[in-house]
């Protein structure tokens, strides 16, 4: 039998800073996203409030994340962008996170899986797609991570 692979292509690398989270309680923080940006070929946009994440703390520690972000594309096109994913929480990660400290991509499995929606003609083409995300980095009020189009 021969075993399939997933193809993918980076469609974008989101960038953005993020301040300290709101506790809402032991298993729920809340993150507002600001000053973000999307960067491609394809697409340039920045992130507009609303935008945030809210972020479900499992009892192992994990973080679910269930994002939700608004864009508007350099031509003033709005995009929606809604996803969710995991930060697997991994020994000593949440110290280094909470020290302030940016951590590389290569270090975490965060992952998410965002879905878009816009009315527009021209970016219409994000309507239909599946993505993934992988972080590059993380941390220290930052966040860099690219998006790829499922194939």
């Amino acid at each position: 039998m021969t075993q399939s692979t997933l193809e993918t292509r980076w469609l974008m690398t989101l960038q953005g800073s993020i301040p300290k989270p709101v506790v809402i309680s032991p298993s729920l923080m809340i993150f507002n996203v600001l000053d973000a940006t999307i960067d491609s070929p394809r697409l340039k946009a920045k992130i507009l409030p609303p935008s945030g994440d809210w972020v479900q703390v499992q009892d192992n520690g994990n973080w679910k994340l269930d994002v939700r972000l608004l864009m508007e594309a350099d031509d003033g096109c709005p995009i929606y962008a809604q996803y969710s994913g995991i930060l697997r929480m991994d020994p000593g990660l949440g110290e280094r996170l909470a020290s302030g400290e940016e951590i590389p991509g290569s270090e975490l499995y965060f992952r998410s899986a965002p879905y878009f929606q816009t009315p527009s003609e021209k970016y219409g083409w994000l309507n239909n797609i599946v993505a993934v995300g992988k972080m590059r980095s993380f941390g220290g009020g930052n966040v860099v991570y690219d998006i790829f189009e499922v194939l």
